[in-house]
């Protein structure tokens, strides 16, 4: 096994098979510049030493918990150069669809805000049935790059049930809605992913890589590209807004403790969910 960058750890399973551990204790395996460095890295180191296929996951308590909430760093002076911070985050993620190296994320723990980009952006998405999955971003902080895929997957009524509260929602459910490709409990999870993963990897490189392109062709043709670009100017402009500039009034107010406002939020929405909401509905 070898570290990179200290943030994203890799191993080879076996020929043509990676495995990269997002390894960032200290903010929860956020997004950060530094990590998404990282995880062009691993892929590179992958690809040199005869990689086909890797998985990435994070640690048991959680896959990724989105972009890093660092104020000083997310209050830019201006609404335009905001923008370009965030159009630098769509470019980091249409180059990871796009590297040839086929992408499995295992999702276990907590899956949060820019965490379902990464979900989303690899080319397969598995989780464990109880990882919980959310976009509680939206409440007063802003949207995330990949949303507007929401819609692809599982259609637009459905995404913004999802998606508009802010909830929670197992990786059970997420499979069953179609956001991800399928759950697994938890103790099998790591164990399933590798076969699955060694399967795809028996698949002679080059042919991996043209399927792979002729399956990203549809997301093209959707506009994807367009749409997260979109995404990061609604984000942008997100950002001004009173709801926003409010939540981060609150974190100067109690002197920089995100934990406790991140908190107080979730107390004022307490447990219940839209889908507990709709447990004797029939959904399909």
């Amino acid at each position: 096994m070898n570290e990179t960058q200290t943030r994203v750890l890799t191993e080879e399973l076996s020929p043509g098979l990676w495995r990269g551990t997002l390894n960032s204790v200290q903010d929860r395996n956020a997004l950060s510049g530094e990590m998404r460095e990282a995880i062009r890295q691993a892929l590179r180191d992958a690809k040199a030493a005869g990689g086909k296929v890797m998985i990435f996951r994070g640690s048991p308590e959680v896959f990724s918990s989105g972009y890093r909430l660092d104020p000083g760093a997310l209050r830019t002076p201006t609404t335009t150069k905001d923008r370009d911070r965030l159009i630098e985050t769509t470019k980091f993620w249409r180059e990871y669809r796009e590297q040839p190296v086929v992408t499995i994320a295992e999702v276990r723990g907590h899956c949060i805000a820019g965490g379902t980009d990464m979900m989303l952006a690899s080319d397969i998405s598995l989780a464990a049935t109880d990882a919980s999955i959310s976009v509680p971003n939206v409440r007063d902080l802003g949207i995330t790059m990949l949303l507007p895929m929401w819609s692809t997957l599982v259609g637009p009524h459905r995404a913004k049930l999802l998606a508009m509260s802010g909830d929670a929602v197992t990786g059970e459910e997420a499979a069953k809605w179609g956001l991800i490709a399928a759950a697994l409990p938890e103790q099998i999870l790591a164990e399933r992913v590798a076969a699955l993963a060694q399967r795809i990897a028996l698949v002679p490189e080059e042919l991996l890589e043209i399927t792979k392109q002729a399956l990203n062709a549809a997301w093209d043709a959707a506009g994807f590209g367009a749409a997260i670009v979109r995404a990061a100017e609604l984000d942008a402009l997100a950002h001004t807004t009173s709801p926003v500039n409010a939540f981060w009034q609150q974190v100067e107010a109690d002197q920089g403790s995100l934990r406790n406002v991140l908190s107080a939020r979730a107390d004022r929405f307490g447990q219940d969910r839209v889908l507990d909401l709709l447990k004797d509905a029939t959904i399909a």
